[in-house]
């Protein structure tokens, strides 16, 4: 049968009254998707470089307006992982709840929440919950489904993830954040939904009220235990996401590139010279690059040449996407990039270094990119304010956005 609605909304994602003190919860892209506003990124930048977002933006993370779509079922896609095709009409006929996550496997703020997901699914699959992960990517290369499988992996989600590489479920469902949760109701009606992380608790209440409605005894079922993430203390404020593609930067929230001289073209290569000047929320090269629609490349004719892309922030971890521009879109295994990482000009030690980081004999800390995806470069005891540079002497190099948080553990 159809379920159309319009939705019941029962709950909102987190309270209004959050709004002015919250941080970044999502990834957004330029077009269907919005990123959520930072907290203070206008405390640090001038206005003419990063205008304070409009209220609407705001909304996501507050009461979510109503609205309509005439057919709940999942279109468009172009494959399975961990499951048959699945029905979200046929769930709901035999009585099953559903729980939809929009997600994409370079957005952090999405790896973030894969912990609960994943609890979720494994305490409540027994009792009529289906947990289905939406992949609708941000970039080309993540429509491949080889890229996704490893992902998948990668971060060890077994429950369904539907592979939306048209990005056609997105917008049936009007959708544009990642990540997104959508709860359907064996009832068949959305009762709930989430944009951004958090709100772990509220949402493991109604998914569990939804499951009882629906005749699942739950007396004996312990509600999962991962713990909720932790501020890392004193974080006042964390540095916007960095996009290094001047499809970003060419819009009026953009401006992403520190230097004049980014703006003058699109696709075409530069020597960069960077004279030391820093400001919050923006990055600088040095050394050849070209500035493609979605990454900043480095356009290095020989490895005796070098170029590195730095940057200032505030926050307590640093992850960037990064990936192989000469061998397209295939994951980079014909080559391998070595990007020396430095913290305020020395290397990473080891309680200030991401999972990806490695270390030469010389003690220089090393990411080495071996397929497009999201690294963890640094993961800080505690928050506060550095500057952050990757340099190398491979050509190809392509850095599509640099992402940073302030928990007190992980990216």
């Amino acid at each position: 049968m159809k379920h159309r609605l319009p939705i019941k909304l029962i709950s909102v994602a987190l309270a209004a009254s959050a709004l002015s003190v919250a941080l970044a919860t999502a990834c957004g892209d330029s077009q269907s998707a919005q990123q959520l506003p930072e907290s203070s990124t206008a405390d640090v930048l001038p206005p003419t470089v990063t205008p304070t977002p409009p209220v609407s933006e705001f909304a996501p993370v507050g009461q979510p307006e109503p609205f309509m779509i005439d057919d709940l079922e999942l279109v468009g896609l172009d494959g399975w992982f961990n499951s048959d095709p699945l029905s979200v009409d046929e769930l709901l006929d035999s009585g099953r709840v559903v729980l939809l996550d929009f997600w994409t496997y370079t957005c952090v703020n999405c790896v973030r929440t894969f912990p609960y997901l994943s609890a979720w699914h494994e305490t409540y699959r027994e009792y009529g919950l289906t947990v289905i992960g939406v992949h609708s990517p941000e970039f080309e290369f993540e429509k491949l489904p080889l890229n996704v499988q490893r992902a998948i992996e990668r971060y060890g989600i077994s429950y369904p993830v539907a592979l939306d590489g048209g990005k056609e479920t997105w917008e049936r469902y009007g959708n544009r954040f990642w990540p997104s949760k959508y709860l359907i109701g064996a009832s068949g009606e959305v009762v709930f939904r989430h944009f951004g992380e958090g709100g772990y608790d509220e949402t493991e209440s109604v998914i569990r009220t939804e499951l009882e409605a629906a005749g699942n005894d739950l007396s004996g079922v312990a509600r999962s235990n991962v713990a909720e993430p932790r501020r890392s203390e004193g974080a006042h404020t964390v540095t916007r996401e960095l996009y290094g593609g001047y499809s970003n930067s060419y819009l009026s929230d953009g401006l992403y590139a520190g230097q004049d001289v980014y703006y003058d073209a699109p696709d075409v290569e530069i020597e960069y010279s960077d004279d030391g000047t820093r400001r919050h929320g923006q990055f600088y090269l040095d050394g050849a690059w070209t500035n493609s629609a979605n990454s900043v490349v480095t356009a290095i004719r020989s490895g005796s040449e070098s170029a590195y892309f730095a940057f200032d922030f505030f926050a307590t971890s640093v992850n960037a996407v990064l990936g192989n521009a000469i061998v397209g879109q295939n994951g980079g295994e014909e080559a391998v990039h070595e990007v020396v990482v430095e913290l305020d000009g020395r290397p990473l030690l080891p309680e200030e270094a991401g999972v990806d980081i490695e270390w030469d004999l010389d003690g220089s800390s090393v990411l080495r990119v071996r397929e497009t995806r999201l690294y963890q470069i640094v993961e800080l005891p505690r928050f506060g304010k550095h500057e952050l540079k990757l340099a190398t002497n491979s050509e190809g190099l392509a850095i599509y956005t640099v992402t940073f948080g302030i928990f007190e553990f992980g990216p």
